[in-house]
């Protein structure tokens, strides 16, 4: 069982790993939730109240994690929702940590994405992006982002030295 919550917590945080310091890779991954649950038939894993997951300079929060495995044991994908979900990750020793808020993030093992849902922000540095959606494709390297009907995304950049 010890191994399986490892291997649980380790998934959790599988799709900022991808992003962020290798250091924070071999870093111990820490939890906390109010409670947690693991049913083994359906392969679903849920973390509720004040979900907190961190590695390294990675850090995750939200109200509601739930974490989706096949009969198999992989790892499907991930879904976090909060009042906002909040996120932080250091992509790179030489840039600004990226930090992120959004009604919900999903990440998706299988295509290589995360989605960040409703009221989507980025910042890192001075630079901003938010949309009520944005999408990064780890594999591709690609963000997408999408306004609601009638509205826009928005993009400031400041200007580099």
């Amino acid at each position: 069982m010890r191994h399986l919550l490892l291997s649980l917590l380790w998934v959790v945080m599988f799709a900022a790993t991808a992003l962020a310091l290798p250091e924070d890779r071999q870093q111990p991954i820490r939890l906390q939730a109010d409670r947690a649950s693991f049913e083994q038939r359906t392969g679903i894993s849920v973390y509720e109240g004040n979900v907190e997951v961190s590695q390294g300079t990675l850090y995750l929060a939200a109200d509601r994690a739930t974490v989706h495995f096949a009969e198999d044991g992989q790892f499907l994908r991930m879904e976090a929702v909060g009042s906002p979900t909040r996120f932080r990750y250091q992509p790179d020793v030489n840039r600004p940590p990226i930090t992120g808020t959004g009604e919900r993030i999903d990440y998706n093992a299988q295509t290589g994405t995360v989605r960040v849902i409703g009221k989507a922000r980025f910042v890192q540095g001075g630079d901003e992006f938010s949309g009520d959606r944005i999408e990064y494709d780890l594999g591709r390297d690609v963000v997408e982002a999408r306004g609601r009907e009638g509205e826009r995304i928005q993009f400031t950049i400041q200007p580099r030295q």
